[in-house]
């Protein structure tokens, strides 16, 4: 496990702009249901739906956390080149939004394993749409959330400071 990363990933995430708070459940943009910090998924592993019950900032925090660490389990089994914390919190941010079967399937993962990792990072610019109303659709939250990810994974800017507080 790489805590470090995980603390980072955790964090971005609640960026203004990435995964914003909601105590009640909302649909996302692509049509699921979700609730605290973007979770599908409760922690019992239940879908999110209509009628979840509403939960707090603590409660959607602990969350995000477990969600980004058996993220980054995946992301372990998946990424055959060496990572620093802050490009794998990069790759965790991208791939809390776009799915594990998504990253799998990537253009990036093909480019990052051959060791490629300017294209790799270029390849999340590439992952700013959203199925809206069975269309898919360029959105600009997405556009600008992938320029920071993709420039946090070059080194080009720092994530954030981690406060106690963070997650």
């Amino acid at each position: 496990m790489h805590e470090t990363a995980i603390m980072l990933a955790a964090a971005l995430l609640r960026r203004p702009g990435f995964e914003s708070f909601s105590p009640s459940p909302y649909l996302c943009p692509a049509g699921y249901w979700t609730i605290g910090y973007g979770s599908r998924w409760l922690a019992n592993g239940q879908p999110v739906t209509v009628r979840t019950s509403p939960i707090d900032e603590a409660a959607a925090g602990s969350l995000l956390l477990k969600t980004v660490t058996a993220l980054d389990g995946t992301l372990s089994r998946l990424v055959e080149v060496p990572l620093s914390d802050v490009q794998r919190a990069a790759l965790l941010s991208w791939q809390y939004n776009v799915g594990t079967a998504a990253v799998e399937s990537s253009t990036l993962l093909r480019k990052l394993n051959a060791g490629y990792y300017v294209g790799a990072a270029d390849e999340l610019l590439r992952w700013d749409k959203a199925t809206v109303r069975g269309h898919l659709v360029e959105l600009d939250g997405l556009k600008s959330r992938r320029g920071l990810e993709r420039a946090i994974f070059l080194g080009l800017r720092k994530p954030m400071k981690l406060n106690s507080g963070d997650v």
